[in-house]
């Protein structure tokens, strides 16, 4: 465990605070902004994502690689969706997959201590996900959201649906800001995913501290 793992650990932040706390890129996000963003939010965040779509394997193991080097955010807490490789590579703690991502049970077997998540949009998928052994999975989208612009949301209904009939943790992604965190909670939701509500706005320490707060006293 190296220094930065052991000062997160040692802080007492992460799954334990009631909400777990999901941070993810936004598509248009430089390197510079998470440099600058991201380590003022880890004592509220438990797991912070690359996910950038349009971005090469070696581009995305390059923007983990700088933060994983110049910051304090610890492997353990650094996410990297879809390019498995960089996983390996950097010792980061966690990979997330798309729903329909189908090259990673052999990397799985690799990969033993890391935390395999995988999006999706059916209590179909989300009973798919636990029986292949994915770890969480992430549902949604649950409110309007300006990344899925156009697309009809899942609703907190189905949501409740799902985390009732999975066993494995439930994270809602999807139009959640500090106004909706305790409902998201209260229909069983073991966290929340949030993209724009913290990399839109102007007091990104704010949010992140509020939907903690929230979250664990829903």
């Amino acid at each position: 465990m190296n220094r930065a793992d052991r000062r997160f650990r040692q802080s007492g932040y992460g799954g334990n605070s009631g909400l777990e706390l999901h941070v993810i890129t936004h598509e248009k996000q430089e390197v510079e902004e998470l440099l600058s963003v991201w380590p003022r939010l880890l004592p509220w965040v438990d797991y912070f994502h690359i996910r950038f779509k349009n971005r090469s394997l070696d581009q995305v193991g390059k923007i983990a690689a700088r933060i994983l080097a110049e910051t304090i955010i610890p492997p353990s807490s650094l996410v990297i969706n879809s390019y498995i490789q960089v996983v390996e590579q950097l010792g980061c703690g966690g990979v997330h997959l798309p729903e329909r991502q189908t090259d990673w049970k052999e990397w799985k077997h690799r990969l033993p201590h890391v935390r395999w998540g995988r999006s999706v949009h059916s209590l179909e998928s989300a009973r798919q996900a636990e029986e292949d052994g994915l770890d969480y999975i992430i549902a949604g989208h649950i409110f309007p959201s300006p990344s899925k612009p156009g697309q009809n949301p899942m609703g907190l209904d189905k949501l409740a649906n799902m985390a009732k009939n999975v066993r494995i943790p439930v994270i809602a992604i999807g139009g959640i800001g500090v106004d909706q965190v305790e409902e998201v909670m209260r229909a069983g939701a073991a966290g929340i995913a949030v993209i724009s509500a913290v990399s839109g706005h102007p007091s990104p320490e704010r949010v992140v501290q509020e939907l903690k707060r929230r979250g664990k006293h829903a």
